[in-house]
């Protein structure tokens, strides 16, 4: 597995926006915040048994995905099944698909990964966390981090990263992971989820600001018109 993005957060969240289903291409020039330091990652819902190699954020291009392309992506990989190369070339035909959808498929392929909107959910929270302050990730060792919180979210269902259980690491690392994933614990999701999926090679994640539902903003609205009409009366 290899992967990685560029070194600012807003190039992860994009803008939301009705999303529709079309080819785009995803180039990958390289790691982002410098470098991918190695793990010992393993589960019991990787299909490929376990992983030894490199891992972090990458940075690159998105394009042909409409509003969404980006000459700054960064990103982070999903599956510890699948490899790719970084390289000036696009890499062609991903699909762009909703968390939910996405993650539910890979639960019925595998009933030992946990279920599919949980799991883009609590990717939402960890990236929420990680994206408040942009001291939570700004170097090659919390950027690897980061890639394995979100891969004891997609294979499993707790909190932690180092005790042995569906999903863990033996790295260096995995306790900085935990640490991500406590706070995200406790943290609401500002993003909905989304994958860029190709079959037979790496899957990639996107994220798009949350967009309340219509009964939120209409008592958005009326709360500021409340506010609006008592200083009136103060007035």
């Amino acid at each position: 597995m290899k992967s990685t993005v560029l070194g600012t957060w807003a190039a992860l969240v994009l803008a939301s926006a009705s999303l529709a289903a079309q080819a785009a291409e995803v180039t990958l020039t390289g790691w982002a915040f410098g470098s991918g330091h190695d793990v010992n990652a393993s589960g019991s819902g990787v299909t490929a048994g376990s992983y030894s190699g490199g891992a972090g954020g990458f940075q690159g291009r998105l394009a042909g995905a409409g509003h969404l392309d980006t000459g700054a992506f960064l990103t982070y990989c999903v599956e510890l099944e699948e490899a790719f190369s970084f390289g000036s070339s696009a890499m062609t035909g991903y699909t762009l698909v909703g968390g939910d959808s996405y993650f539910q498929a890979r639960r019925l392929a595998s009933p030992n990964r946990p279920d599919g909107a949980g799991v883009a959910e609590r990717l939402g929270q960890l990236l929420t966390w990680a994206q408040a302050d942009p001291s939570h990730v700004d170097t090659s060792f919390e950027s690897t981090a980061l890639q394995l919180a979100i891969w004891n979210i997609v294979y499993d269902t707790d909190w932690s990263v180092g005790a042995p259980s569906s999903f863990n690491d033996s790295s260096s690392h995995h306790s900085l992971a935990s640490a991500f994933l406590a706070g995200a614990s406790t943290t609401s999701s500002r993003y909905d989820v989304w994958v860029l999926t190709r079959a037979g090679t790496q899957d990639f994640l996107v994220t798009t600001l949350r967009v309340p539902e219509s009964g939120t903003l209409a008592l958005t609205a009326a709360a500021l018109a409340g506010v609006a009409l008592a200083r009136r009366r103060r007035a």
